[in-house]
């Protein structure tokens, strides 16, 4: 079988599942590994066998729900329970051994977008299309607090719990961050948000927003990374098991693997005929809900391999992504300045000016000199450099060479060994994410007026220790010469 047949069967769904009779809104994994979970707005869950594709047992339906369509899925952390929201506004609890309702909810009035788990299993949170959130006890079946009115448009779209219980994050026309138990907000993000997925334990949150996705540092919630390929809305996101490979599905009517490594592409897009709702990765299976009423099955392994990313398969979970954790929102590269004139080092060493002490560097002991030689030592290097004897090339810097500027150059101060303390990063702004990191104070804060004006300061020359005083050393000219000549000293060429 050539290359490209053996690429267009991966890419080529696994199975085709057909049994609901609505849109498939969401998809979840059941603890067996083997089986999966979806709900439509038929009404109902089934249950499906992940390697033959079909449905295991009968639809779960509870009384009085047909005519409510669940568009929400979550699984309890011990796997013995899955809560739904229903287009009803009912949130249900089903044991996943019988498929019966344990215990349910009708105080909301709102259609129920999103739902999830505590951590310790003892709380459920439900996101509403009235953009309330509520969280209720499991036990108790008393609402804990709630609702909450976010403020963020009409459709709680995502709802999740942080994986130490502390918050709780939204998403809808922003992300919002909730303390888990007080429900104060703590952090709102202004990017509209329709999924969400936590990573790296707690450490990065992932976003669908509009037709990207995008990466946060959950520790300053900075923008780290993003996701660029999808054409539409990203209805839905799904890590694999070790968090080393993102699924993504859209209005575009694909689904996409991202290589959470470089965060590229794997593949071409897994295409369908019509837009893609949800999606969940099961082991080397993915699985993805659509519009048309039917799920999908497609082989992840098969994909990876004919990409030649195998390693991507490994079974070691929860991964560290270092390309995304060792990321600096906050750093900037050092900028590549076009047409810079290189200057050696230790241009200016035998050059001691009036003002201020400094370090000058000598080769033997002075001796006593007449009022005007530093005149003449001045001139006379100036002749040396101009004839080009007797002049060593140390290392070079560069001095950025602006055009229409006066040709100055800025020495500084060498720090003193003893400052280990690296300099602040400057002031980065997330204007796509909406989040502003200012990490200067208002005393450092750069003058605007001069700020486009000078040019960078050369690092890295000897200079005086115990001062900050800059040195400025103008080309010598004609008023130097004339001085010169006034002062009647003779001006020889040393340099042979």
């Amino acid at each position: 079988m050539s290359s490209s047949a053996v690429a267009n069967q991966a890419t080529k769904p696994h199975h085709k599942m057909e049994g609901h009779t609505g849109t498939i809104y969401c998809i979840l994994g059941l603890p067996d590994k083997r089986r999966i979970m979806s709900c439509s707005g038929d009404g109902s869950l089934r249950v499906w066998h992940l390697e033959s594709g079909k449905q295991v047992g009968n639809a779960w339906k509870d009384e009085g729900s047909e005519f409510e369509g669940v568009l929400a899925l979550a699984l309890s952390p011990d796997g013995k329970t899955v809560a739904s929201g229903t287009q009803g506004g009912t949130v249900r609890l089903w044991n996943v051994d019988t498929g019966k309702v344990v215990k349910k909810w009708t105080e909301d009035t709102e259609i129920v977008q999103s739902i999830g788990w505590s951590p310790d299993g003892c709380r459920v949170v439900s996101g509403s299309y009235g953009g309330a959130v509520r969280v209720l006890d499991v036990r108790s079946g008393e609402t804990i607090f709630g609702p909450i009115e976010t403020g963020q448009g009409n459709i709680v779209w995502a709802v999740s719990y942080s994986l130490d219980g502390k918050k709780i994050v939204t998403g809808a026309d922003g992300l919002q961050v909730w303390d888990a138990n007080t429900g104060k907000l703590l952090k709102t993000v202004r990017i509209t948000v329709s999924c969400l997925v936590w990573a790296s334990g707690g450490r990065l949150l992932i976003v669908g927003s509009l037709n990207m996705i995008r990466i946060f540092d959950t520790n300053t919630w900075t923008e780290i990374a993003v996701l660029d390929g999808h054409e539409k809305l990203v209805n839905a996101i799904s890590l694999s098991p070790n968090e080393r490979i993102l699924a993504s599905v859209s209005d575009d009517h694909t689904a996409r693997l991202w290589n959470l490594n470089n965060n590229k592409l794997i593949g071409p897009p897994l295409r369908h005929e019509c837009e893609v709702r949800c999606v969940f990765f099961s082991g080397k299976f993915l699985a993805t809900g659509c519009y048309d009423h039917h799920m999908y099955t497609w082989d992840v392994s098969a994909i990876v391999k004919q990409a030649g990313l195998n390693d991507l398969l490994s079974d070691n979970v929860n991964v560290v992504n270092k390309s995304v954790l060792d990321a600096d929102a906050t750093r900037r590269q050092a900028t590549q300045i076009k047409g810079v004139r290189r200057v050696p080092q230790g241009f200016f060493d035998d050059f001691s000016p009036s003002h201020g002490p400094h370090t000058v560097h000598t080769a033997a002991p002075r001796q006593p000199a007449s009022p005007l030689s530093w005149a003449q030592k001045f001139m006379s290097g100036m002749l040396r450099r101009r004839d080009g004897v007797n002049v060593q090339l140390p290392p070079i810097v560069e001095v950025p060479l602006t055009a229409g500027k006066p040709r100055n150059y800025h020495a500084r101060k060498k720090p003193s060994a003893s400052s280990s303390r690296s300099p602040k990063p400057p002031t980065m702004q997330q204007q796509s994410g909406g989040v502003t990191q200012n990490n200067l104070p208002s005393s450092q804060q750069p003058n605007a007026a001069t700020a486009s004006t000078t040019p960078p300061a050369v690092t890295g020359i000897a200079g005086a220790a115990g001062t900050s005083r800059d040195i400025t050393i103008r080309q010598a000219g004609w008023r130097a010469r004339f001085l010169l000549w006034v002062c009647c000293v003779p001006i020889q060429n040393t340099g042979g």
